[in-house]
């Protein structure tokens, strides 16, 4: 009998769902976005949230042995996890409140097809080593925040700087094979020149705030998408489809943020197009913009688009835009919706429009300080075959993870992912286990240390 893999995705999306639990991510936590996605998370903690969760037995151990959750019983009593208390800086932050960062991620991704080569687990984004160990992000920051609420105007700034095998990713590679800024510092790469490790200055940018405005300039990440680049703000150490494929990492160009509005924010500004710094060689004009607003104390809704000339390399125009709904259902459950679209059109030469698309969906509990588990459920169509590069088709795609926070400063991320590539439009298309198969499930874990 032919096993129907979007069925059973989808079924071990809703099981894991309705039976695991799961932490929300904190998104933009360490500074990867302007987007702050605060309505994803709620504390189920000892003596919270009872009324949310309908039992006035709401009980935690004693001894720290036994944990918290929801239940007369402590809910999911047997993963124990005692209070975390601060976290460690090597650093932290001065008397001028600059503040110096970072963490160092590092892991093992493998897919159970038997491919153990350099690129053996692609498309899989920045999980494509199936071979080896891998250090992903050796990450350092440093960042003086603009206080618009202490002065009338202030100044602020960030600078990253990053190494591992995320580095390649992670560069300003929207110059295409033109060594632009940090595009093309890669130290490892194959005979065939796939890119194995590399370094990268992602963000680097100034800004200026007051009253209800702020201004940045510089080369950014982008306000677009749910899932970001930096480890530590992602519960799992796989990557979206959309996240990878469809959407820009990062910008050049300047940003504007108002936040007068009570529970709105709203983003304005020109952009070099997309995984770009400060030159525009390749004649890139977009508008990057969008709004978030708090639509009840548990609910947010995020629209951003990125528009325009999308420059010599890419060609023609983009529109791309992204919505992003989070929910916080009370007692540690979360969840999160987002759907990507994007076109390029007016290409040179009369070519075909190229369309992109897809649905994500989240499900994420706390259990503890220590313990959360998540689901991620996702649909990407590459409709011309334009972006992920197996000829058009949709991916599917389910991934079903844990997060263990023993102390502070340390996250272990273990997951299981099942991928099914359906191909359209006539195509054969087998992008899994280097162009042999047209499914294949992957498995694997990191370990983050912030400091």
């Amino acid at each position: 009998m032919k096993m129907d893999w979007k069925a059973a995705m989808l079924a071990a999306a809703m099981m894991v769902g309705g039976s695991s639990a799961a932490s929300a991510q904190e998104a933009g936590y360490y500074g990867a976005s302007p987007v702050s996605y605060n309505a994803i998370a709620s504390d189920c903690g000892c003596a919270t949230d009872a009324a949310s969760c309908g039992d006035a037995a709401l009980t935690c151990g004693s001894d720290c042995g036994l944990g918290c959750g929801c239940g007369s019983h402590g809910g999911f009593g047997l993963l124990g996890c005692c209070e975390h208390g601060d976290p460690w800086t090597l650093f932290g932050e001065n008397d001028c409140g600059v503040t110096i960062g970072g963490w160092i991620s590092g892991g093992y991704y493998g897919n159970f097809r038997g491919v153990r080569t350099n690129n053996g687990n692609a498309p899989v984004a920045f999980r494509q080593i199936s071979n080896a160990f891998t250090l992903n992000q050796a990450w350092l920051y440093a960042e003086k925040t603009a206080d618009a609420e202490t002065y009338c105007f202030d100044l602020g700034y960030r600078v990253d700087a990053m190494f591992g095998a995320d580095g390649p990713d992670t560069q300003a590679f929207g110059y295409g094979d033109r060594h632009r800024w940090d595009n093309g510092w890669d130290s490892a790469t194959t005979a065939d020149g796939e890119q194995l490790y590399g370094s990268a200055i992602p963000q680097a940018y100034i800004t200026a705030a007051w009253g209800d405005w702020e201004v940045k300039m510089g080369h950014f990440y982008t306000i677009i998408g749910y899932e970001v680049v930096t480890a530590p703000d992602n519960f799992f150490t796989s990557y979206a489809y959309t996240m990878n494929y469809g959407e820009p990492f990062t910008h050049g160009g300047i940003l504007a943020t108002y936040s007068g509005i009570e529970n709105t924010t709203i983003w304005g500004g020109y952009t070099n197009g997309w995984d770009t710094a400060f030159d525009n060689w390749e004649g890139q004009a977009t508008f990057l913009g969008g709004i978030s607003r708090d639509l009840s104390d548990s609910t947010t809704f995020t629209w951003a688009v990125n528009a325009g000339d999308w420059g010599k390399t890419n060609g023609g125009d983009i529109y791309m835009n992204s919505f992003v709904l989070t929910h916080d259902m009370g007692c540690g459950w979360s969840y999160v919706f987002q759907h990507d679209l994007g076109v390029q059109s007016n290409q040179p030469g009369g070519a075909k429009n190229n369309y992109w698309y897809g649905v994500n969906q989240y499900l994420f509990k706390e259990i503890n300080e220590c313990w959360s588990a998540g689901v991620r459920a996702e649909w990407f169509c590459d409709e011309d075959g334009a972006r992920v590069g197996y000829g058009p088709g949709s991916y599917y795609a389910t991934t079903v993870g844990l997060n263990w926070k023993p102390t502070a400063n340390l996250i272990v991320r273990p997951e299981v992912r099942f991928e099914k590539f359906d191909a359209i439009h006539g195509g054969t298309g087998t992008p899994y286990a280097e162009g042999t198969h047209d499914d294949c499930v992957f498995a694997g874990f990191d370990a983050i240390f912030t400091f």
